[in-house]
């Protein structure tokens, strides 16, 4: 059974450029959900599309029991990433980084919360390459669980009560997609125009102290 699921992971990784999602979701829908429940826990730890996770878990299971099984399996993922990328596996997951050109995010003094925010929420970013970013970062696994949890299980709300992305898309559907890529955008602006501005303060008062030193000096 083992053997199988990582093969079934490596086919899906290594060929999820050429899957045609639509069949695959509808057939996800149509088995049981105790092996759902498997697949869509363990799956995006291995760069499945977490977009077709929430698709199919609100298919199957509804608004408000799907959200509380998007809950369920967020943590498993972020609990599974953060073990992988601290186990032996953290070598070939920093070379698969690298080799693909994901720099690891930098850690200002006292903004890890910042930079986690930040990291979750940022337009264009893999799921699967965010959590083992901040998995292989070293903030410490509390800090970015009690975040990111919390924004990709509000995030999943859109796609679980929403419903399928193509299809029958509404003008009123399409406008809340792009506001809500408006605000992820706008906060991430905030928090990176914070960023800079800390940076620069620091580095600010750390050079005007330096002419102070001299004089004491002389």
């Amino acid at each position: 059974m083992v053997i199988a699921v990582v093969v079934v992971l490596v086919v899906v990784v290594g060929l999820s450029g050429e899957v045609d999602w639509h069949s695959l979701r509808q057939s996800l829908e149509a088995m049981d959900r105790g092996p759902l429940l498997a697949l869509v826990a363990v799956l995006p730890i291995f760069g499945f599309s977490i977009a077709v996770v929430y698709l199919v878990v609100g298919a199957v299971f509804g608004g408000w029991l799907g959200l509380a099984v998007v809950g369920l399996t967020t943590a498993v993922h972020l609990l599974g990433s953060h073990w992988i990328a601290r186990s032996f596996l953290r070598a070939p997951l920093l070379r698969y980084l690298q080799r693909r050109k994901y720099q690891l995010p930098e850690l200002p003094e006292g903004e890890a919360w910042t930079v986690v925010l930040m990291t979750a929420l940022v337009p264009g970013l893999p799921y699967f390459v965010r959590n083992y970013l901040l998995a292989l970062s070293g903030i410490p696994l509390r800090t970015y669980f009690w975040i990111c949890w919390p924004v990709y299980v509000v995030r999943s709300c859109l796609v679980i009560f929403l419903g399928e992305f193509s299809g029958d898309i509404s003008a009123r559907r399409v406008a809340l997609l792009l506001a809500v890529l408006g605000v992820k955008v706008a906060i991430c602006a905030y928090l990176i125009h914070r960023l800079r501005a800390r940076h620069k303060a620091r580095h600010g008062s750390a050079a005007g102290l330096r002419p102070t030193a001299k004089k004491k000096a002389a």
